[in-house]
């Protein structure tokens, strides 16, 4: 990385530049602000890193000169004398941080780490955004029934304001977060970072620090500054996935930081702002769970301010055959198989079903499918036997009779012998994945047990419906 520094006492910067350079970086120095602004045009940094207060052309100065050329770079405010409120200033004038001139350095570059971290990933977003603006663009939104056309030129009608705050309901697995995709990359900061926060999976206590960031010394093991999720997004785009299963105090954190687009990490420090779009996607009824007080009125009509339904596939059954005909192609190519085509008995026995588990689970099948094919179509063979009944099949073991008729009760058939305790668990994981619509919350409320012990589980070998697919749902 390369950096700039510019400091006007000779000792500090010399100090500061060869610690710099000891770290790997490569320093350029500067003796005030006029020098400085003409070394970043000749030979752009990376970092900037600027003293607050020097004679002649102060840092606020510098720092608004270069923000005028240059809104992206991060800019780190050095001060010793400078005051709250000049810091506080700094920020809002889009510093990335503030820290206090110290002979150890050790903040500097706690900062110049979050300020690298924070580099790599908005390039990282260029790079993705130059491949997902294909991907995600408005007219690879399959719409062939009447509910996603609708659908799709709400988005249309959406994609040019990337200030408004979006709510995405729907069931499980019908592609909130696809969406909420092509909404931000096909919108004005389509190359600014998209960042997804898994509401539910976030453990209450460490939910501030991961999406706000942390001081060092604000608890056990902070060894230093962290930069939270809010704000590596800046400029982007921040999507709170499940938002109707998080809990009241954390809401009302969430609604505060919405209203007001300012953020104070844990352990103090001043508020600063952040230009972020916030998203939420839930598959509950909020206006429900507001009724039962389980979700914060005010928060709700926040985040109300344009609601997408986005409706399940069983209500848009024109789009099951394209979907599979895209996810065939997907997953061909992931298989490196020859298969062209879904054969017409195939499509028909698709569009027959009713998909309790929405596109992703459309996706599986057809991933699974693909799977089982040798030849160069896929046949009615290659799908689930039980697929022809409309119902949700079954991945290993067999649902006793009067499973189906007491939806509450499962059974499954044990053979001591042949089959295993690992099977079996595989087999209870995916059958209630399946009656959770493939929501891993709702997963581990079923099973009684949190979702990390979900988490645990399914990494040692019981088997997720997977994400990650485009249309995909969440």
């Amino acid at each position: 990385m390369n950096v700039l520094l510019v400091e006007d006492e000779e000792s500090i910067r010399e100090a500061f530049a060869l610690g710099l350079s000891e770290r790997g970086y490569v320093v350029q120095t500067s003796r005030n602000g006029e020098e400085g602004i003409q070394l970043f045009r000749t030979t752009p940094p990376d970092i900037l890193v600027l003293d607050m207060v020097m004679p002649g052309m102060s840092g606020l100065d510098v720092l608004k000169e270069v923000r005028t050329e240059d809104p992206d770079i991060p800019v780190i405010v050095l001060t010793a004398r400078g005051t709250v409120k000049d810091a506080v200033e700094a920020m809002r004038l889009g510093a990335f941080d503030f820290v206090t001139k110290n002979i150890d350095m050790d903040e500097l570059f706690l900062s110049l780490s979050n300020a690298s971290r924070f580099l790599a990933l908005s390039r990282e977003a260029r790079y993705w955004t130059g491949r997902e603006s294909g991907r995600y663009a408005l007219d690879r939104m399959v719409a062939e029934s009447p509910r996603s056309k609708e659908l799709r030129q709400q988005v249309t009608d959406l994609v040019g304001n990337d200030r408004v705050t979006v709510l995405f309901q729907g069931e499980s697995g019908t592609g909130k977060e696809y969406v909420a995709k092509v909404l931000h990359y096909n919108g004005p900061s389509g190359d600014r970072p998209f960042i997804e926060v898994d509401c539910p999976a976030i453990p209450a206590e460490l939910f501030e620090s991961e999406l706000f960031g942390y001081e060092k010394g604000s608890f056990t093991g902070a060894a230093g500054r962290r930069i939270g999720l809010v704000e590596l997004a800046e400029g982007g785009t921040v999507l709170l996935d499940e938002i109707g299963d998080l809990p009241l105090p954390l809401q009302a954190k969430l609604l505060r930081v919405i209203e007001e687009r300012t953020i104070r990490r844990v352990g103090g420090g001043p508020s600063f702002p952040v230009n972020v779009r916030f998203m939420a996607a839930t598959h509950r009824d909020l206006r429900v769970a507001v009724r039962e007080g389980r979700f914060r009125e005010d928060l709700f009509y926040r985040l109300n301010v344009v609601t997408l339904e986005i409706p399940p596939l069983r209500e848009r059954r024109q789009d099951i055959a394209p979907l599979a005909e895209r996810f065939l192609h997907q997953s061909t190519q992931t298989f490196r198989k020859t298969i062209r085509r879904i054969s017409p008995e195939a499509r028909r026995l698709l569009e027959d079903y009713a998909f309790p588990g929405n596109i992703r689970e459309l996706s599986n099948l057809v991933e699974r499918a693909v799977l089982f094919c040798s030849g160069t179509q896929l046949e009615v063979a290659h799908f689930p036997s039980d697929l022809s009944a409309g119902k949700a099949p079954s991945p290993q073991g067999t649902l006793a009779p009067e499973a189906e008729e007491n939806p509450e009760t499962l059974s499954f058939s044990f053979r001591p012998g042949k089959d295993t305790l690992e099977g079996f668990e595989r087999t209870l994981i995916a059958e209630i994945f399946r009656q959770s619509g493939g929501n891993k919350s709702r997963a581990a409320e079923l099973l009684g047990i949190s979702r990390w012990a979900l988490d645990r589980r399914l990494m040692k070998g019981a088997r997720e419906p997977e994400d990650g697919n485009e249309e995909k749902g969440t």
